[in-house]
Formats: C-alpha cells, sequence, structure tokens
C-alpha cells in the first residue's frame, strides 16, 4: 500500500483533478487521464495532510 511522502500516512485516495480558473477541485479518480506522450498521469491525495502527489508512468 502507498503511503505519503510527506506524513506517512496510509490513508491515500486516488483523484482526478478539475481545474477552472484559479480554483482547483479533487474527485475520485473514475478513468484514467492519457496524455499524447503516450504516458498516464497518476494522482494521489493524502487524506490525513492534504498533500498531493503527481506522477507520470510509460505504458508503452
Amino acid at each position: 500500500m502507498k503511503e505519503c511522502i510527506a506524513c506517512h500516512s496510509r490513508q491515500i485516495k486516488q483523484v482526478d483533478i478539475i481545474t477552472r480558473d484559479d480554483v482547483f477541485t479533487l474527485i475520485e479518480n473514475s478513468e484514467v487521464v492519457v496524455s499524447p506522450q503516450s504516458q498516464k498521469i497518476i494522482k494521489f491525495v493524502c487524506l490525513n495532510c492534504g498533500f498531493l502527489n503527481l506522477y507520470a508512468e510509460d505504458y508503452f
């Protein structure tokens, strides 16, 4: 199981991020976002401290 790199909590949830102007909203992950560079962007939020963790994986 993943853990938060900021507070080491295991209360992590995979989410999607929707932005509009200078406000963003987190929603539960419902589908994988695929970029044209053949990478998927994985987003996690810590339910304990609120830290957002974003990273990309190649999926060739």
